[in-house]
């Protein structure tokens, strides 16, 4: 572990302080620690009611370590995928500090990012010329089946995985995401998610954007908003940031959009073009699923 920040250690002694059950005389202790740090005593305890909000231990998670590991693996992983003209578009909880240019706040345990079938190949025969890793692993899907996820990691930072979401352009410009998986008794299917050729020019923005004068790409903040308009209390903070940003115009078309459009559809994997390369090893799949 790296130095710890001296933000962090504030945090650190403000969460201390105030979990510590057998302390008598926490007001004093955190007045003490506010007038040391210059910061008004409202603040302190606003600090750690966000803290317990967003469910961070700091004694555990280090903010200000986690968030330039973050920017760090988000500015090599961009560069190579810009070197090597691969299409993608970052789907991910960072878009809603970076998409409006605010440092990142909270923990991010991952980055998301949509990525073409038709570069994927090409990703993994390329990743490790760049300190990348890719593996296919097994999730779940919440249905009891299992869902074949493809995982990148940068170096040996094997704690923040870079989740890769596919999809696939049709020439009517729609975009179909998809998404593998094989049942309790070892059969491959795929589900089709269907983006209407509104849905996907309302979502996947070709406009590039900037991060320390580095190019990327990423769905536009209307389609994040949807995407994270949940209960979880990260989503509800997360829209809190970038919510005066967001085209209301714009937001009511691709709601509309998605009430107009297709239905999921599910297939064998087999009749898949990508099938060979998502099930490499189908029979290892198999026998993890059981498990």
């Amino acid at each position: 572990m790296n130095k710890i920040d001296k933000y962090d250690l504030l945090d650190i002694k403000l969460f201390n302080i105030i979990e510590n059950e057998t302390l008598k005389d926490k007001e004093k202790e955190l007045l003490e620690l506010a007038d040391l740090n210059n910061i008004d005593i409202k603040k302190i305890y606003q600090r750690y009611s966000w803290l317990k909000q967003m469910g961070i231990n700091p004694n555990v998670i280090h903010l200000r370590e986690n968030h330039k590991i973050i920017y760090e693996i988000f500015s090599e992983y961009t560069k190579m995928l810009n070197d090597e003209k691969i299409e993608y578009y970052y789907t991910s909880g960072i878009l809603s500090y970076l998409l409006v240019d605010k440092p990142l706040e909270r923990y991010h345990h991952d980055l998301d990012i949509f990525i073409n079938m038709n570069d994927l190949q090409k990703l993994e025969s390329i990743c490790k010329n760049y300190n990348f890793s890719f593996y296919r692993k097994l999730g779940e899907r919440g249905d009891g089946t299992k869902r074949v996820m493809l995982k990148m990691y940068y170096k040996d930072i094997f704690n923040i995985p870079i989740t890769v979401f596919m999809y696939v352009k049709e020439a009517d410009l729609s975009v179909i995401q998809k998404d593998y998986f094989i049942n309790e008794n070892g059969n491959e299917f795929v589900e089709y998610m269907y983006n209407s050729p509104e849905i996907a020019r309302l979502s996947f923005s070709d406009i590039p954007h900037y991060y320390n004068n580095i190019k990327y790409y990423a769905i536009s903040l209307e389609a994040l908003y949807l995407c994270k308009n949940g209960n979880r209390p990260k989503d509800i903070y997360d829209c809190s940031i970038f919510a005066d940003y967001i085209d209301r115009d714009k937001l009511k078309s691709l709601e509309d959009a998605f009430k107009a459009n297709k239905p999921n559809i599910t297939v064998s994997a087999k009749d898949d073009p990508f099938y060979n390369f998502i099930f490499l090893k189908p029979e290892k799949a198999k026998v993890l699923c059981k498990k």
